[in-house]
């Protein structure tokens, strides 16, 4: 059976990479399993055809025979469980790695989005100068990332996996968003990369 995902039409970023079906296309290729991409409108999106896929009118979604799947995370952990070489072996390890995916999809990305957004699209509020010093606090590293174990230690047994595939998602995001460096740099120190 052939895994279809579903990915914008006209990508609000251009192309650079920020959708979110980057991170299953990401999964798929690293585990090595041919997809297909099925692009869909912003209309289409909000569709009967495509909430029946996905409840929200979002992308990705992820069909593959009778099973239809929503939510990034989600489908990426699917396709980790499916398949070697995303997750670790080790118990332990994988616990971690799952545990980092989820952090880094919960705890990590809202905030620094949330920042994003009102840089990007509030500007010109009379509010502006007042909210920025908000989010920007909810978005600093240091708040959201205090290591309790060495980046060895976390590191170890990761490999390939699927907290990689979200670093790797975030660093394409500094990439295209400078401002976010600092971010990364944290990152980094926990994943000694």
């Amino acid at each position: 059976m052939t895994i279809t995902i579903t990915a914008f039409e006209r990508s609000p970023d251009g192309g650079k990479g920020l959708a979110r079906d980057t991170r299953v296309r990401w999964a798929l290729e690293e585990v090595g399993q041919p997809y297909e991409v099925r692009l869909v409108s912003f209309r289409a999106m909000k569709e009967p055809a495509h909430r029946a896929l996905h409840p929200f009118g979002q992308i990705p979604t992820y069909e593959e025979g009778d099973l239809a799947l929503f939510e990034t995370g989600a489908i990426v952990f699917h396709i980790a469980e499916r398949h070697a070489g995303l997750l670790p072996d080790d118990a332990n390890a994988r616990a971690r790695a799952i545990t980092w995916m989820f952090a880094a999809l919960n705890t990590v990305e809202p905030p620094i989005l949330e920042r994003e957004i009102a840089r990007l699209l509030e500007g010109d509020k009379t509010w502006y100068e007042e909210r920025l010093p908000l989010v920007e606090d909810r978005a600093e590293p240091g708040r959201l990332c205090r290591p309790r174990r060495s980046a060895a230690r976390l590191q170890a047994g990761f490999r390939r996996s699927i907290d990689g595939l979200h670093r790797q998602a975030t660093d394409r995001l500094i990439e295209v968003r400078p401002g976010l460096e600092v971010v990364i740099r944290v990152f980094r120190s926990v994943y000694g990369s």
